[in-house]
């Protein structure tokens, strides 16, 4: 136990309860606030996730299926909508929002892929600058020509 009573020793299972609860869609802030006698401080739960690599995974893994919850939240945030609790601008800046969390917790899975260098083929060596204005130029008539 530190000075204030929270917990410092490692404790896998404790972590599994947290990484849980951030699956679910809390935030870890809130959690370890929650209950100051069972979680650890914010800083030790860091120190925690920089020494155990197994704790390091699992709460990335938690983080990206927060993104799930997210996604639940944008559903009831339609329903919403369709019942006219929200506004269509209110419901817009909250769905926004929400998908900028999700791709920023699981860039993978929910962010934007975008490839403007090498229409996703490994580049075979460096090019030059003209190359390179070459392809831009190409690739912006593509994506105009796409556009139409």
């Amino acid at each position: 136990m530190n000075p204030d009573g929270r917990p410092s020793t490692y404790n896998y299972d404790l972590c599994v309860e947290i990484c849980e609860k951030v699956s679910l869609g809390e935030n870890v802030l809130n959690i370890l606030e929650s209950n100051r006698d069972k979680y650890p401080s914010y800083p030790t739960w860091c120190k925690w996730k920089r020494e155990n690599d197994e704790l390091f995974k699992l709460y990335v893994n938690s983080v990206q299926d927060k993104s799930e919850s997210i996604l639940k939240e944008i559903d009831d945030i339609k329903q919403e909508l369709r019942i006219e609790k929200l506004t269509p601008s209110q419901a817009n800046v909250l769905i926004q929002t929400l998908k900028w969390q999700a791709a920023k917790f699981y860039p993978k899975m929910y962010g934007e892929k975008v490839d403007i260098t090498s229409d996703g083929e490994k580049l075979q060596k460096e090019m030059t600058p003209d190359e390179r204005e070459k392809l831009i130029n190409e690739l912006i008539n593509r994506a105009n020509k796409e556009l139409k």
